[in-house]
């Protein structure tokens, strides 16, 4: 269970003046008939689906779909803060894409829902964070409360026929747009979200159905959509006006208002290769005679300028030839724009080239990363089944995991100088963890591509940390 406060975000008495717009705005109108003066808190708790942010089974395709076994959003308007609890289940079997379990199928897995914005933005003089304030702003009772605070605009416009009236107000760096009906309802939220792989990613939240809770009313169905992706979709069984407050943490120490530098360091794993830590996922440095390769661009573009950096001070009279991505899901490939700024080649499976060319043209107005303040073209360069990368001192294949549901252009790195095995996401190493009802479906077709490739692997290192032997992977696929 996680909870976020938002510090800057104007409470108390809600103060519907709009300045010119008067009291009979559309703003004040929806207040009114929804019940925003009123509320102070809310809980809202329903079934049904959640999608994982960028973990699409092919590069440009749907994400994946989870059941939704329990949702429930508690929001205080008071203090400011919500949270969310989610328990998610799998719906495939065998499961496609990222994020996938396997899970208890009678429990699940439970966790919060992560949504852009839910990060820490800044740390206050008092030394409490601010954060995930686009969280309470994209529901319709915090988007009122808001748009009071921030002197929206209303604007009517025609939509399938229909007219609504657009509020929109400014905060935080960026515009929140709703639309208002002729019911005086909320019925669409929209803004824009940093994304270190995508940049301006469109954020969307569709309200239908309402219903009426004690003169306050809420959406019955809510949908949630992230880069016309949706991520969300909740069937609304029970709406508690004012229902109490929501629990926050301690205050965060007072510190920085900066956060601390991104740091990556080095630790071997065998002669020539080396973990670049820092993170989840890592990056793994291969050294050849007069250059290194890198395996994965993980999480952005801090990362990839902290991993670059680090290599240079290491090895630097050998340049980074290539940076080798696994496979296209978003926190396996979120720095590659950091290695396409330094004019390093991106080596990856042949069906992610189009996706990728695509994305790295991508608008950075909100948070402009170096690639979008010197813009240069990518070279991408491609692995079909199997490419082989060789010198005097080290080989290195790269290889198509043939059939794995996890992503269709998974790619794993054979060492066989060292019998290592580079992976990523076929695998994860489970310590401690009840055993599971039965073996990952992404486990054992790793362990197969080994065998059907016929290579001499003694020990399997992992891109989400660790390495173990080959043994451990194939008692973890059933043997």
């Amino acid at each position: 269970m996680k909870t976020v406060a938002l510090v800057s975000f104007v409470v108390g008495g809600l103060s519907l003046a709009l300045g010119a717009q008067g009291p009979n705005s559309a703003v004040q109108a929806a207040a009114e008939t929804m019940g925003a003066s009123t509320i102070q808190s809310i809980q809202y708790s329903g079934t049904g689906s959640a999608f994982p942010i960028g973990q699409a089974q092919s590069p440009g395709g749907p994400w994946p779909r989870f059941e939704l076994a329990k949702y429930v959003a508690s929001v205080d308007y008071a203090v400011p803060a919500m949270r969310e609890e989610t328990v998610r289940r799998d719906v495939e079997f065998p499961p496609r894409g990222g994020g996938a379990g396997p899970f208890n199928p009678a429990t699940g897995q439970g966790g919060m829902r992560p949504i852009p914005g839910d990060v820490v933005q800044a740390v206050t003089r008092d030394g409490r964070s601010e954060a995930g304030q686009i969280q309470i702003w994209m529901t319709p009772h915090g988007f009122l409360k808001a748009a009071a605070a921030h002197n929206a605009v209303v604007t009517p416009i025609k939509a399938n026929g229909r007219t609504l009236h657009a509020v929109s107000f400014v905060a935080a760096g960026r515009t929140f747009t709703a639309h208002i009906n002729d019911r005086h309802l909320v019925e669409r939220i929209a803004t824009i979200a940093p994304n270190p792989l995508v940049g301006d990613m469109t954020l969307e939240t569709l309200f239908s159905d309402y219903k009426d809770y004690a003169g306050v009313k809420f959406p019955s169905h809510i949908v949630q959509l992230q880069g016309g992706h949706p991520t969300l979709d909740v069937a609304v069984a029970d709406v508690r006006p004012n229902a109490g407050t929501v629990a926050l943490p301690s205050p965060a120490p007072r510190g920085p208002a900066s956060p601390a530098p991104v740091t990556t360091d080095l630790e071997k794993i065998a002669d020539g290769v080396l973990f670049l830590t820092g993170g989840a996922p890592w990056s793994v440095l291969v050294e050849f005679s007069d250059h290194v390769v890198v395996i994965e661009a993980p999480q952005d573009d801090a990362r990839s300028a902290a991993t670059i950096a680090a290599v240079k001070r290491l090895l630097p009279a050998k340049p980074i030839r290539y940076v080798v991505n696994t496979h296209h899901h978003f926190d396996h490939s979120g720095g590659l724009r950091g290695y396409v700024a330094e004019g390093i080649p991106i080596l990856t499976h042949e069906k992610n080239k189009p996706y990728f060319e695509q994305i790295l043209r991508s608008r950075f107005t909100l948070e402009p990363d170096r690639l979008a303040r010197s813009p240069r073209a990518p070279t991408i360069e491609t692995v079909s089944t199997k490419r082989v990368l060789r010198d005097d001192s080290m080989t290195m294949e790269l290889h198509l995991l043939r059939g794995n549901l996890h992503a269709e252009t998974l790619l794993v790195a054979y060492l066989p100088k060292q019998k290592l095995l580079v992976q990523a996401d076929a695998f994860h190493p489970r310590p401690g963890a009840a055993p599971l009802a039965a073996p990952p479906p992404f486990t054992v077709n790793l362990v197969e591509n080994i065998r059907r490739l016929k290579l001499d692997v003694e020990r399997v290192v992992h891109v989400h940390g660790g390495v173990d032997s080959l043994a451990t992977v194939v008692k973890a696929a059933g043997g």
